[in-house]
């Protein structure tokens, strides 16, 4: 049964890891770092000039983009939950607002982690990424 999905080709795309990724100067922690927390413009400038060269800046760009888009519609989709709760209970619309800091939070915490230990490979993101853009990381990282 395990050789069943071995077998799949959509398997095999998806099974780099980055956990191997090391930055190959302070430039490229920066940027990956400031990628997750400036979600819009690093990633897109790491993307479309030199510095995709670098597979950790490049990987952090891709996952600094996929965290943008998924910060987006959280913040959506939890305007609209505020929203309903809000209409039936008024007094927890005092509350909810602290959630809009979350993707915030999340992303200091990630930036954190990738500037000070490097680290590349993150629980649902890092997924969502080789699921997104496998294409484009079998270019980069073989």
């Amino acid at each position: 049964m395990a050789s069943a999905h071995a077998d799949r080709p959509g398997d095999r795309d998806q099974g780099h890891s980055f956990t191997h990724l090391q930055p190959a100067n302070e430039n490229d922690r920066v940027l990956a770092a400031l990628g997750y927390l400036f979600w819009v413009i690093v990633p897109l400038v790491v993307l479309l000039t030199d510095l995709r060269r670098s597979p950790f800046a490049y990987v952090h760009a891709l996952q600094g983009l996929v965290f943008g888009g998924a910060s987006v519609l959280f913040v959506i989709l939890y305007s609209c939950v505020t929203f309903v709760v809000t209409a039936v209970v008024p007094v927890l619309g005092c509350l909810l607002w602290i959630g809009y800091f979350l993707p915030l939070v999340m992303a200091l915490l990630i930036a954190y982690q990738v500037y000070t230990a490097n680290r590349s490979e993150f629980p649902v993101l890092s997924d969502l990424t080789r699921s997104l853009f496998a294409t484009q990381l079998r270019s980069v990282l073989g």
